[in-house]
């Protein structure tokens, strides 16, 4: 065929903030008056546009495409607290699972040309369906920076067939090959995961959760079910893109408040000191998994996080983390909460100057005139500390964490008296343009310190 796809950088799972590319070459046509390379793009059914490109110095053309669909994947607003509300925030208990509104979409991609008869005449466009293909375009990196842009991602990691397979997490394996996370037992949270047979994960149907004592014996375990009772979806080809990503709550509070396996609830676990998340293609879990083992350690209690305070030190973070899911973070050490109020003023007069007469006295109030305020706008700040950790598993949470577009927190003392209390999750950012990143050999635990500025709200002051 004349017009040929020479190169690409694949189908599948490709991450938006890698070069997504097409080279293109058409040894037929090239020369024809007004030639262009076209490629038209479609997601969701809509055509988002036809993009043209004059034949390079080698008469072929090169695409990158990652730029234009970036903007239509995103992860969810709504950091779902699976186990106690569900994505438009209403209560529920029977959810351990959630689905994701636009963080993949299935991008239609198309090749074509345009040229004219003659140099006078307008061009027509031609399209060639042979070459047509499809990917899977996520909100992240799946290339490390060490590869080269032609070289294949990382995608397979990230779907669901093997005991080391991982969840879209950018958390880090320790000496005994299990991805840790320190938590506290008052901390909601997900895990993002690729689901389905079109992004590689065709055996995730069972989430299994098993408690241990601080001597590592086993207490109990079990295992919630992937499917819609349990508001996931049973792994398939040519699932829907909503369902091509999955969220679990897998922090002590979406396990506590959940009613589905309720023996797998922290509280009913006495005397547990870490419990463990795998995915499974079985109810049995041994020779049957298929993602690597998630390890969640229990925070002590301080007297930081046991504050009666109004405004209390226990601040949860939940963002998007680098390769399209999301990460989460408890900061309880001894976190401060700053404002800074900016008012726009003026002086005025008072009393009654302008009416005053022989039959009406002169009179000023002593609430009257002066310095009178129109509005005030207030910045607040919160000096986060997270407990001291060991940075091997810490650090990578903290760098995915300061370079997040979008950072949420959650605290009870966010929310205004009077009004009722949704716990919900705020927008905020991160403030800062450094941070240094503590080292193993020199620092063996660590804890960081992280302003954030709350996007709208302030904190409740009685």
């Amino acid at each position: 065929m004349a017009y040929t796809v020479d190169q690409s950088s694949g189908t599948g799972v490709q991450g938006v903030a890698d070069d997504i590319y097409y080279q293109v070459r058409d040894t037929t046509n090239f020369a024809a008056p007004k030639y262009r390379y076209l490629v038209r793009l479609t997601i969701d059914s809509v055509v988002i546009g036809t993009f043209k490109q004059l034949p390079n110095s080698a008469n072929c053309a090169v695409f990158r495409i990652q730029d234009i669909i970036s903007d239509y994947v995103q992860q969810d607003e709504t950091i779902l607290r699976l186990g106690l509300y569900d994505a438009d925030d209403s209560v529920d208990y029977t959810k351990i699972f959630g689905l994701n509104k636009k963080a993949i979409e299935t991008v239609s991609v198309e090749f074509g040309y345009e040229k004219a008869l003659t140099v006078n005449d307008a061009p027509v466009q031609t399209f060639e369906p042979s070459l047509n293909t499809t990917l899977k375009a996520i909100n992240g990196s799946l290339r490390p920076l060490t590869k080269n842009s032609n070289d294949s991602n990382i995608a397979g990691v990230f779907g669901l067939t093997s005991a080391s397979n991982r969840f879209l997490s950018v958390t880090t394996s320790s000496s005994n090959n299990k991805i840790e996370q320190w938590v506290s037992e008052d901390q909601f949270g997900a895990l993002a995961f690729l689901n389905g047979d079109d992004v590689g994960s065709d055996e995730c149907n069972y989430i299994h959760v098993s408690y241990f004592d601080a001597a590592g014996g086993a207490l109990n375990a079990g295992y919630f079910e992937n499917n819609p009772t349990n508001g996931g979806v049973v792994p398939a080809a040519g699932l829907a893109d909503e369902a091509s990503i999955l969220y679990f709550g897998a922090f002590p509070l979406n396990l506590a408040f959940q009613n589905i396996a309720v023996d797998l609830r922290p509280l009913n676990n006495s005397g547990w000191d870490y419990y463990e998340v795998q995915a499974a293609s079985s109810t049995t879990l041994s020779g049957n998994e298929v993602s690597i083992v998630y390890r969640f350690n229990k925070f002590c209690d301080t007297r930081y996080n046991q504050s009666d305070s109004n405004i209390p030190s226990q601040y949860y973070l939940s963002w998007w983390n680098e390769v399209g899911g999301i990460d989460n973070l408890v900061c309880d050490g001894a976190s401060n909460v700053t404002q800074s109020i900016k008012r726009s003023s003026f002086r005025s007069m008072g009393g009654n100057a302008f009416q005053a007469s022989n039959t009406v006295p002169y009179s000023k109030g002593s609430q009257e005139g002066g310095m009178t305020s129109v509005g005030n706008f207030t910045t607040t700040s919160i000096t986060l500390n997270t407990r001291e950790n060991n940075p091997t598993n810490l650090n990578n949470l903290i760098m995915s964490l300061v370079n997040s577009p979008r950072v949420y927190l959650y605290s009870n003392s966010l929310q205004q008296p009077g009004l009722t209390k949704s716990n919900t999750w705020l927008r905020c950012i991160v403030k800062g343009a450094q941070i240094g990143y503590k080292t193993a050999v020199n620092d063996k635990i660590s804890n960081y310190t992280i302003e954030v500025e709350i996007s709208r709200k302030k904190p409740n002051v009685k």
